[in-house]
């Protein structure tokens, strides 16, 4: 949903900034990164070889190699440094401009300027138009990531009214030990070491500090958090807990923002258990935040020249960038979506259900250990989290990460991540389409494509028929199905009868959520075991080769 009431206009932002604590002459510390320049639509008589002039508001300059005659010559240049404003307000009256000449003779091919209060507001990827001279005519484009992030050296969490809890209600004793995943101005991780209270409750305040940016306090994946470790008398550990700034957040310092979050046990040494890791307690408490940085850039999107295309504000109550029409909406990651495709990221409150409908959990997470990625991924972990670390994937083609896994793509299929909005799509490479739905987790006898114009539909194998209804998120005992004329019915596999009702109509959105994550659980921990056993039987197969290769060579 769009957040109107709380995005302000840049009108209002001196107000804004006093109200989150700025010190109205206070400097304004910026981390900024430049990358991947890349030169479009250049006029037949500049396509020789040319180089780009980029300076950062008088201070920092830099000049590229020379690239070959092309259409679109891209330099792979990357300049990283740190920029300090006297304060918010004076961003718009500095530039960044780039300048693209001929090596020939140093001739201006054309040049592109961007005011810092729209880099250091908007989005980090920019297609602005080159002009030969002041309001010449265009002769290309130039294209470029500039990511400029204002920098807290102290940003403060103050913990407040810290209690831990049984699962049954009772005082879950201890000492606490709290840590936080971000590094503190010298690079060090701050930790705090709580006294023993024998009813698990510490009043405050503590508090840590970190030297980060609010991207980087509130990105996903991966997500950074307070860690809580629960220590018994002996020292060792009752239990962890931990919390993402994300989702227990304010903008407005000062404001107390309450959490509760489960206290997990690695119960592993107890054979015992069906699981490994579970739920024995809840950690409540309050967080406040000091020091905050006033402005973030968008998350996704695309400035063209003075217009700004797409993109998230990064947080609620954030001050909006010029050029937009419409309060952006708010940023939402991978996890919180509503998708087909599996986010390895399972709640401890669905442990129970999943165990129960009979997914094993931790012979699940073995497996997928022994399953290679496609080509280009990388599967990484959270720091700082411990038991609760979870897994999430790299793209280093754009340079985005995201929960989504990208293995078990159907046939014809790739996952991507779109290096300008950082979202999740799919390439369908039969007839060379994308689209945002995930084309995986499809019932047996089923599978998606994609039209040449983009839109999906679903093709039933035994009826040889097509439609545009997807046949996912039905209840665990239903399945869909095409008669010959290519009407949807469903039939119920406990009681072997038909309907022409779609079960999933008239329901409420948390139930068909749950039907959908839970069709999609199963048909994941299919392919997981299915792969796995292929994978085995590989090597199996190559070391009985191997064998008998010696064999004749003995």
């Amino acid at each position: 949903p769009i957040a109107a009431s709380l995005c302000l206009e840049r009108d209002a932002s001196a107000a804004m900034t006093a109200a989150v604590g700025r010190r109205g002459g206070s400097a304004c510390n910026f981390k900024v990164c430049l990358h991947d320049f890349e030169c479009q639509g250049l006029t037949a008589d500049a396509r020789s070889e040319v180089y780009l002039h980029v300076d950062f508001a008088g201070v920092r300059a830099f000049r590229t190699d020379a690239a070959k005659p092309a259409e679109e010559p891209r330099w792979s240049f990357r300049a990283g440094f740190e920029y300090i404003a006297g304060s918010t307000e004076k961003l718009s009256g500095q530039e960044l401009v780039v300048r693209c000449l001929s090596l020939a003779d140093n001739k201006l091919v054309g040049e592109a300027a961007v005011d810092l209060e729209t880099v250091a507001y908007g989005p980090a990827c920019f297609r602005l138009t080159l002009h030969d001279r002041e309001h010449g005519p265009p002769t290309g484009f130039v294209k470029f990531g500039c990511v400029m992030r204002m920098r807290s050296p102290d940003l403060t969490v103050i913990c407040t009214d810290l209690r831990t809890t049984t699962q049954e209600g009772a005082a879950l004793p201890g000492r606490l030990h709290i840590s936080g995943s971000l590094e503190d101005a010298g690079g060090k991780a701050s930790v705090l070491s709580l006294p023993h209270s024998t009813d698990g409750f510490w009043r405050g305040p503590c508090s840590l500090a970190f030297d980060t940016t609010l991207a980087d306090l509130l990105r996903a994946p991966p997500c950074e958090c307070l860690r809580f470790v629960i220590l018994d008398q002996e020292g060792m550990s009752a239990g962890e807990a931990s919390v993402e700034f994300r989702s227990a957040f304010s903008i407005m310092p000062g404001t107390e923002v309450q959490f509760r979050t489960p206290v997990m046990y690695d119960f592993s040494v107890d054979q015992r258990y069906g699981a490994e890791i579970k739920q024995i307690g809840e950690l409540e408490g309050v967080l406040r935040y000091q020091n905050l940085p006033v402005c973030a850039q968008m998350v996704g999107g695309l400035c063209v020249d003075s217009h700004i295309e797409e993109g998230y504000m990064l947080i609620e109550a954030l001050p909006c960038p010029r050029g937009v029409s419409q309060p952006p909406p708010i940023w939402k990651d991978d996890s919180e979506q509503q998708h087909f495709g599996f986010v390895l990221c399972v709640s401890p409150q669905l442990l129970e259900e999943l165990e129960a409908s009979g997914i094993d959990v931790k012979q699940l997470d073995t497996a997928l250990d022994q399953l290679e990625l496609p080509s280009h991924w990388e599967m990484r972990q959270e720091r700082g989290r411990g038991l609760l670390a979870r897994r999430y994937f790299s793209d280093p083609r754009a340079r985005r990460t995201t929960w989504v896994d990208p293995r078990f793509m159907p046939e014809h299929w790739e996952q991507r991540v779109d290096s300008e909005m950082g979202r999740v799509y799919f390439q369908y490479h039969a007839n060379k389409t994308t689209t945002y739905v995930d084309p995986r987790g499809c019932p047996s006898g089923w599978e998606m494509r994609v039209s040449k114009n983009g839109g999906a539909y679903y093709v039933h194998a035994p009826s040889m028929q097509t439609t545009f209804s997807d046949p996912r998120g039905m209840p665990s005992h239903i399945e869909g199905a095409l008669d010959s004329q290519a009407r949807m019915f469903f039939k119920d596999n406990n009681t072997k009868a038909t309907s022409w009702k779609d079960p999933r109509e008239g329901q409420q959105e948390s139930l068909l959520a749950m039907w959908r994550q839970m069709e999609s659980l199963r048909w994941w921990s299919d392919q997981v075991l299915q792969n796995t056993d292929l994978s085995m039987s590989r090597v199996h197969d190559d070391r009985g080769e191997i064998r008998r290769q010696m064999d004749l060579s003995g």
